[in-house]
């Protein structure tokens, strides 16, 4: 790249407060300075990159550009600081070595499409409620260091004919300045199958420009769509994403990890493995939820430790919850 590129490249993601691309771009410019053999100009910018990374400012999760909006002035996103990393999640070993790749890569992006290669830029997480799709795509964007924009669901359908497909593709217009995170939860509600005989036309054309933004998609950006109910997304839809992981409900070992993580914060004293046996069926959430209520049991009774009684009224409160919940699906 020439350095006058590398100088733009430079300025502008300083200018849409993108510090990854910042980053990328100053250490395109080091690099360049040293195949000059400009060793000491190189080594006094990675200085003053060093000292930028330890006085990083906090994320910018505001936009200069307005956030785009139905035609009644509704927002289409939400924007918000990433929340979780890695670090704070329970996850199998296989996805956490494609997720530690697809980190990677957005990192590399400009090395990698210098060498004509695009990094993958969208995932589709599949699996049953509350086994972590959400909060791996919030992970990402944590270990990444880049804001979060979620899609509502609720204002992106319209009742006006046209007017989804519209508001779909300001979503991804709005992607092209600056890097984010894209979390589109319950996408199977816009990718459903469009040979459902219940279907109609405007399902259909919603369909297709969903498909046709998906596909297009090339930003510095990240899209994460989260489905609950796969069987429901129409065929075409698996083929337009990069990348595509399927998140499982935990077994015994996984929810006793949950649970350890969850109360790292205090002590316990109880046999995490037999709680994780008395929890079979639990999702990764309820798990957490249990280890909380645990946690706030053991507050307002002034206790020192989560013991036996604390995480078996836990328990007890979870499998409750469960029933309400199986009775109202029917």
């Amino acid at each position: 790249m020439a350095r006058s590129d590398l100088v733009k490249a430079l300025i502008r993601s300083h200018q849409q407060g993108d510090d990854l691309g910042f980053q990328s771009a100053a250490q395109d410019l080091i690099q360049d300075e040293r195949r000059k053999r400009h060793d000491l100009v190189a080594d006094q910018l990675e200085a003053i990159l060093e000292g930028h990374g330890r006085q990083r400012r906090p994320l910018q999760v505001s936009s200069l550009r307005p956030l785009p909006k139905t035609r009644d002035d509704l927002p289409l996103l939400s924007l918000e600081e990433p929340r979780l990393s890695f670090q704070d999640l329970v996850l199998p070993p296989d996805v956490v070595d494609v997720l530690d790749a697809l980190i990677e890569e957005f990192r590399q992006r400009s090395a990698m499409r210098a060498h004509g290669i695009a990094p993958r830029s969208s995932v589709l997480f599949v699996g049953p409620p509350g086994c972590g799709k959400t909060a791996s795509a919030q992970a990402m964007a944590g270990e990444l260091g880049i804001p979060v924009a979620r899609v509502q669901l609720a204002t992106v359908v319209s009742s006006y004919l046209g007017e989804t497909a519209r508001n779909l593709e300001q979503i991804f217009t709005f992607l092209d300045v600056g890097s984010w995170v894209l979390i589109f939860d319950e996408f199977d509600m816009l990718g459903r199958e469009r040979s459902d005989r219940a279907d109609h036309g405007e399902l259909r054309r919603i369909v297709a420009a969903m498909l046709q933004v998906v596909e297009e998609h090339r930003g510095d950006s990240l899209f994460v769509a989260t489905s609950n109910h796969p069987t429901l997304l129409d065929t075409a839809v698996w083929r337009r994403f990069d990348e595509i992981i399927e998140l499982p409900a935990p077994d015994e070992a996984a929810r006793a990890a949950v649970l350890e993580l969850k109360l790292r914060s205090v002590r316990h004293e109880f046999d995490l493995r037999s709680a994780s046996r008395r929890m079979e069926g639990f999702s990764a959430a309820e798990v957490e939820t249990a280890a909380l209520d645990a946690i706030r049991l053991m507050v307002r009774r002034f206790d020192k430790c989560v013991g036996e009684g604390h995480i078996a009224y836990a328990i007890e409160r979870g499998e409750e919850r469960r029933q309400i919940v199986n009775r109202s699906q029917g």
